[in-house]
């Protein structure tokens, strides 16, 4: 009987997505980064972008699952110094029309760690600390958060949005510090980008 009933899923599944209609595009946009948390507010904010490419699954005509997989620098940088980190962000979102072109976005967002590297710049000299050096290998490698956001359909085939993604994680393992107590410090980020679709 459980088999049965794991047929008559699969099968009801197998329907569900034969109905929905299936886009697949490119995404890029230019992010504006932070940290939020602990001890977070001399970071400044650094330009950055990300890209990579999209699907959309419409599932009525109000209701759209949109998966993304892109690279992403995230910058913070000041006159003293600059922090610059490469990661692989893997955002869900569930996207709502709430008029024929204008549409809400909110999903979970997870995020991989490919490198990290801090400069400063003493003004006589500049010095760049790389993941892997004892001073920067505090970084943890995964990160979950929360996008949200509202875009336009320009045409047929581009949207344009904004998006806030914020980090609920920490990117910091304060214990590998030394701390004494735990430390949380998170990513956050500002978005204006956009999404071509190829069919």
């Amino acid at each position: 009987m459980k088999k049965l009933y794991l047929i008559v899923a699969a099968v009801l599944l197998a329907t569900g997505l034969s109905f929905a209609q299936v886009h697949v595009g490119g995404h890029a946009a230019a992010s504006f980064s932070t940290a939020w948390g602990d001890e977070t507010d001399d970071v400044p904010w650094g330009f950055g972008f990300n890209a990579g490419a999209a699907a959309k699954i419409g599932l009525n005509d109000m209701i759209s699952v949109v998966p993304e997989a892109g690279i992403a620098l995230r910058r913070s940088s000041d006159d003293d110094q600059t922090w610059s980190t490469w990661a692989i962000e893997i955002p869900v979102l569930a996207r709502i029309n709430v008029m024929p072109q204008l549409y809400l976005e909110v999903g979970p967002q997870i995020a991989f760690l490919l490198s990290s590297e801090m400069e400063y710049d003493y003004g006589y000299a500049t010095e760049t600390i790389k993941y892997g050096d004892s001073k920067i290998d505090a970084l943890n490698t995964f990160e979950f958060g929360l996008d949200a956001g509202v875009g336009y359909s320009v045409m047929q085939n581009l949207d344009v949005n904004f998006r806030f993604a914020l980090g609920l994680t920490s990117i910091l393992d304060s214990k590998k510090l030394g701390a004494e107590s735990d430390q949380s410090v998170k990513n956050m980020q500002l978005q204006l980008g956009a999404t071509y679709w190829f069919n």
